[in-house]
């Protein structure tokens, strides 16, 4: 056993002890450098590991999923330096424990004065507008405040756990599948998923938890259940919605039925008529105005000024969305799912779509394709979660300011990548995978 394990003991550590340096770095929006050092030190370690450490056996198993573990314990008591959404979970729920709709008032509304606070309300962005949180999320959100209060840590401890079972249903699903095990250090070991879910809390995590479950229960032929799950992953996060006629074709309307009156009646316990149509008028909103680290989008807006001397920055939305509908009609109509691993794929491209046509492109926005890296581990989107940490280079400046090498260094490898493995069709680094794990002559 220690000859099995010594070889992951060692990566394990250090990756652990980059962990534990982000401690000494301040605040990561002051000290962006080694900020950024020690994240691509432990992306690189990743890479590393992916690729030269077999996992085959219960104990190596066992000891990826208990570094991965530890490496989101570390990280978890941090204060979420680069994201403040966390604070926003919060004040939804105490809004709400207060009998008020959150969907209501943006927090800076004169009703809410009498709920601000020196602790939470500070570190609110976006304060004039109305959450963008869906339903369950908002469940969620006042479920953690009813059981642990109003704390941080709390909030970001249950959406790293669903992080962290998302990787274990992951793990059971390459078991169930037949696979190799060594893509689950591209979730475990990614500090991407670290960092977005123990370090930053976002409630992504319980849309990767909801979506894969569902993966999980078809594939155990448990499609009602399935669709229950499905229906909570689109209630946490709209964006599965997209997913919808994939599943109809797979799971048949009698399953699919389940999933409908699942989240009708959670829609129906959180929206009013008008309370829906402020939060539908709120999302109108952020998709009009807010704009950050995109690609296409930037591109077109790049062209639009330098080639017409025009600002399209609030006109290439729309368009782009049309685009995105048609890649679903695409892949609706003619990607195969002749089982869930096909199903799982389908999704996995709707998503990365989705994340390309966008206007605003967080970092933690590609856990809504990278949950599916573990099955599917396609080369251009391990690059891009380890890229897009570059991302946060733009808050080391006042005004934020996003430089233009940092987007270069992002999307133009990945673009690049991403349009080697569509002509492939198939994940380059499932055939590195088998060269570098290929027995010795």
């Amino acid at each position: 056993m220690l000859k099995q394990l010594g070889p992951i003991l060692t990566p394990g550590i250090v990756i652990e002890l980059l962990w534990i340096g982000t401690y000494f770095t301040g605040p990561f929006r002051e000290n962006t450098p080694p900020f950024l050092c020690l994240m691509l030190a432990a992306f690189g370690l990743c890479l590393w590991s992916f690729f030269r450490l077999r996992v085959s056996g219960l104990a190596p198993v066992i000891a990826v999923l208990a570094f991965s573990l530890l490496f989101r314990l570390t990280a978890l008591p941090s204060p979420p330096f680069e994201s403040e959404d966390v604070y926003r979970y919060i004040w939804d729920a105490r809004v709400a424990a207060r009998g008020v709709d959150p969907y209501r008032y943006p927090p800076d509304a004169p009703e809410l004065a009498g709920l601000r606070d020196a602790v939470i309300y500070p570190q609110l962005n976006s304060k004039s507008y109305v959450t963008a949180y869906p339903p369950l999320s908002q469940a969620l959100f006042r479920l953690v405040v009813a059981l642990f209060g109003e704390s941080v840590t709390a909030m970001k401890a249950v959406f790293s756990l669903l992080e962290f079972a998302t990787l274990l249903l992951g793990w059971r699903l390459l078991v169930l599948y037949g696979m190799r095990l060594e893509p689950l250090f591209l979730m475990g070991w990614n500090p991407f998923f670290v960092l977005e879910f123990s370090h930053s809390g976002h409630s992504d995590s319980a849309m990767m938890f909801f979506a894969l479950s569902t993966f999980y229960l078809m594939s155990r032929s448990y499609k009602p259940q399935a669709m229950v799950s499905y229906a909570c992953a689109v209630l946490v996060k709209l964006h599965p919605a997209l997913w919808a006629p994939l599943f109809l074709r797979r799971a048949g309307w009698k399953a699919s039925l389940a999933g409908v009156v699942a989240g009708t009646t959670l829609l129906l316990a959180f929206f009013t008529p008008s309370s829906a149509m402020r939060y539908l008028a709120s999302l109108r909103l952020y998709y009009k105005l807010f704009e950050f680290n995109a690609g296409i989008h930037y591109l077109l807006r790049m062209i639009g000024r330098r080639v017409y001397h025009e600002s399209w920055d609030q006109l290439t939305g729309p368009y782009l969305f049309a685009v995105l509908i048609l890649v679903c009609l695409f892949i609706w109509w003619t990607f195969p799912v002749r089982n869930e691993r096909d199903l799982l794929h389908a999704v996995f491209w709707i998503m990365t779509a989705d994340l390309c046509l966008a206007t605003t492109v967080h970092p933690w926005y590609l856990s809504w394709a990278a949950f599916a890296l573990p099955v599917f581990p396609y080369a251009f989107m391990v690059y891009w979660t380890g890229a897009s940490v570059l991302s946060y280079f733009a808050y080391a400046y006042r005004p934020i300011y996003e430089p233009g090498w940092t987007l270069a260094l992002e999307y133009l490898p990945m673009y690049g990548l991403m349009i080697w493995e569509i002509a492939r069709r198939r994940p380059l680094l499932t055939d590195w995978l088998e060269r570098f794990h290929r027995p010795k002559a």
